[in-house]
């Protein structure tokens, strides 16, 4: 459990920490008179290497070995860290490629990671562990990127170089103890069945076997991912559309809070030993965190809490909806449809179509502010997919359990 939420949370040092400045007055290019702005392109470019990504890991991460998910990892994320140094030496706007570069290889790391903890009777442990790392890591090394500059006088450009150099030690013992760990034995096998590596024609059968339910489990998971990613990398910007002073602390406390109680609450689902009971669990609590999502919405909007509260309030709301999403759900899944296949296939698989939806969103946002000559702030934007979230997931799970009713065992 050390292992798993070190190494994934070291990662998020290597994508995120740019996101803790906002290159205020930084254009990154214009087109017919449209300005658009440095870090939300920023974003955008990576997010396109993270797509391209997923894309590509759906073969690469669904065919990798058990011994060979820890080594390409690593190769990765040395790659990832490379370009920021990248990012660094050249001068902005030419520098956005070297984030594209750099979402480039990251993408394919939470399932070629999730492929080593997954069918295991501990997996809910294992997997909890992997999936809160996302709350807590995408804060602290915010924080820490933040501190550079605040308190080194480190430059904005090479302060995510050197916050990814910062977790290197981290990055390298827990890989190092995920390396040693024992495949699932015959016991796990039983309980949650085979997993083994998916090529061309067993990925193409399954979804076909299971074309509905893999449809709207994925319009589920793109829903909550532009969500996150929204709340996530405009963290500064929207606490300061609401009228809050943000700190560089904040980042870390806000959601150091929000993940302590996920853990709690997710904890109680490795209480369910028949995997159709464990998959029912999952989705009614998914869509009571969605719910929750849009009412803390509702209490931001009438100034009945602030918006740190508010802010506590919607992270707690969509990890319970989007951790299981990432991991306990989707193996319970595999486990009570006796299917042999893996469970890093159907994760990447919503990942790469949940990052399409990201980037529409950004491009679309600029695109039409544009056209109207009005500035869309990034808070509006997140209240709006708060209500688009608390209907569409529980109508998506909803929908997801009719159609495997028959299958699940």
């Amino acid at each position: 459990m050390v292992a798993a939420f070190a190494a994934y949370g070291s990662m998020y040092a290597f994508r995120k920490p740019f996101a803790a400045s906002s290159y205020e007055g930084l254009v990154a290019f214009t087109v017919f008179d449209v300005a658009f702005d440095f870090k939300t392109i920023a974003v955008i470019a990576q997010l396109l290497g993270y797509v391209l990504s997923k894309f590509i890991g759906i073969k690469i991460a669904s065919e990798a070995s058990f011994w060979r998910r820890v080594p390409l990892v690593l190769g990765l994320i040395v790659f990832a860290e490379l370009m920021l140094v990248f990012f660094g030496l050249v001068a902005p706007p030419y520098n956005l490629i070297f984030l594209f570069l750099n979402g480039l290889p990251l993408g394919m790391v939470w399932s070629l990671l999730f492929g080593l903890l997954e069918g295991r009777r501990v997996t809910e442990f294992l997997g909890l562990a992997m999936s809160v790392s996302v709350i807590f890591s995408s804060s602290w090394v915010k924080a820490v990127g933040r501190l550079t500059i605040d308190q080194w006088n480190v430059d904005p450009f090479w302060m995510p170089a050197l916050t990814g150099l910062i977790f290197s030690p981290v990055l390298l013992l827990s890989l190092a103890m995920l390396y040693h760990l024992p495949p699932p034995d015959a016991e796990d096998c039983a309980q949650r069945t085979r997993r083994a590596p998916m090529n061309r024609e067993m990925r193409r059968a399954f979804l076909r076997q299971y074309s509905l339910a893999t449809i709207l489990l994925i319009g589920g998971y793109l829903c909550l991912m532009t969500y996150r990613d929204v709340r996530d990398q405009f963290m500064p910007e929207i606490l300061a559309d609401l009228g809050y002073i943000v700190d560089a602390g904040d980042f870390a406390s806000i959601d150091t809070w929000v993940g302590l109680v996920v853990i709690v609450v997710l904890s109680v689902l490795w209480g369910f030993k028949s995997n159709r009971a464990a998959v029912w669990a999952n989705m009614v609590l998914m869509s009571a965190g969605a719910i929750l999502l849009g009412l803390a919405t509702v209490l931001v909007q009438n100034r009945i809490v602030g918006p740190t509260t508010f802010y506590i309030l919607n992270g707690i709301g969509l990890y319970v909806a989007f951790v299981p999403y990432q991991s306990i759900l989707i193996d319970r899944l595999l486990a009570s449809l006796n299917a042999v296949a893996t469970a890093s296939f159907l994760i990447i698989l919503a990942d790469a179509f949940g990052y399409v939806s990201t980037v529409t969103l950004y491009v679309s946002k600029d695109i039409y502010a544009a056209i109207h000559d009005t500035k869309i702030q990034w808070s509006t934007v997140l209240m709006w997919l708060s209500y688009v979230v608390m209907l569409a997931v529980p109508i998506s799970l909803i929908g997801c359990g009719w159609s495997l009713r028959r299958h699940l065992k």
